[in-house]
């Protein structure tokens, strides 16, 4: 056992002879006070001091009382104590698409705020808000978004508040670099993520969310999806959109490209002096789920897509750690402190109306 603030121990030196003189020393004025304002006969027939061993047991008392409480303040603690605590044993990787095409409003109607605008991305951030935040409990998530390139938005944590308030102010249309969409770049930043900050023991899962735009070529995903398998990857892919093509509102691109299109474009975003439309590729999506071994699920309204499975994997571990004592020192420092505070000071006896009745008047120091 030892002490973790043992330099308060130093309060002793300084307290402990203090309270003892500060006793003391309102003993003596009482007794100045009532000679002096009391006749010694009456004092000395109705009335009965305590005596000196008695004062001394109180002093003795009301110190221990002090020693014991300087000595919880010390924290004192074992080195052979274990503390329990859950620990999850899963890493969630969040890959979002952020891309122009993500600001196509197919889900206006079917979301609240503050995802009402009801654009692919808007969907997106309530899925991992709604679904995949609340099923982690201790497990932790990380979330990369990409366009032309991948971009680090969090790293793998399980303060969920933190994450949902990245999800709310900066995951927006445009946040990551580059023009286009690329899921490998996402996915080779996913991989660097979790080795960063992964256990090798711990399963690990990447949630995509997109609506399949993809620059890289199938090569590209067919190497991607040996990745998965060789580092044990589980993978989810979720959808985003409809098959029929749909423009893409100006007012939810990124106010960088409003401010550089807005003024010769109108409403929708235009490439060549044409509206832009975009839809739902599922042919890139389902290639990537189906050979690296995930799943693939369309989202068509926001009850499609469940996440409960992850709140399974938790399991409580033990490590070796230090046990606090604190608060046996500090139970003993309140009792005693107690005792010596209302001990008597004296009994003072005096006869009522009947010789036979004994009134015991307990007069406490205060």
């Amino acid at each position: 056992m030892h002490l973790l603030f043992p330099e308060l121990l130093w309060l002793l030196i300084i307290v402990l002879p203090i309270a003892i003189w500060v006793m003391l020393i309102s003993h003596k004025r009482k007794i100045q006070m009532r000679r002096k304002f009391a006749e010694d006969k009456l004092i000395d027939k109705n009335s009965r001091s305590i005596s000196k061993r008695v004062l001394w047991a109180r002093i003795a008392i009301l110190s221990s009382g002090l020693i014991a409480l300087v000595i919880a303040l010390a924290r004192p603690v074992t080195e052979n104590g274990k503390v329990e605590f859950p620990q999850g044993t899963t890493d969630v990787m969040v890959i979002v698409d952020v891309s122009r095409s993500m600001a196509a409003c197919e889900y206006q109607g079917k979301l609240a705020a503050p995802y009402k605008n009801g654009t692919r991305l808007d969907m997106a951030r309530y899925l991992i808000s709604q679904e995949v935040i609340p099923s982690l409990g201790v497990n932790r998530i990380g979330i990369v978004t990409y366009a032309g390139d991948g971009f680090p938005l969090a790293f793998l944590t399980n303060d969920s508040s933190a994450v949902d308030w990245i999800l709310k102010r900066a995951m927006l249309i445009s946040s990551a670099t580059g023009d286009g969409s690329s899921i490998v770049n996402a996915f080779v930043l996913a991989f660097k993520m979790f080795a960063l900050d992964s256990d090798s023991s711990h399963r690990k899962i990447i949630v995509l969310f997109s609506d399949g735009g993809n620059d890289d070529g199938l090569d590209a995903l067919n190497a991607l999806a040996g990745e998965l398998r060789n580092q044990n990857v589980e993978l989810i892919v979720v959808g985003l959109g409809k098959l029929a093509p749909a423009p893409i509102p100006m007012q939810y691109l990124s106010p960088n490209d409003q401010y550089q299109y807005g003024y010769q474009m109108g409403e929708f975003y235009q490439v060549d002096n044409e509206i832009a439309y975009t839809q739902l590729d599922e042919n890139a999506l389902r290639i990537l789920a189906n050979r690296a071994g995930g799943k693939y699920l369309r989202v068509s309204e926001g009850n499609d897509f469940s996440f409960d499975s992850l709140s399974q994997r938790l399991e409580m571990r033990w490590r070796k750690g230090t046990k606090e004592l604190f608060f046996y020192p500090l139970f003993a420092s309140a009792i005693l402190l107690t005792i010596g505070w209302f001990l008597a000071e004296k009994i003072t006896l005096s006869w009522r109306s009947s010789p036979n009745k004994l009134v015991e008047e307990v007069d406490h120091e205060g």
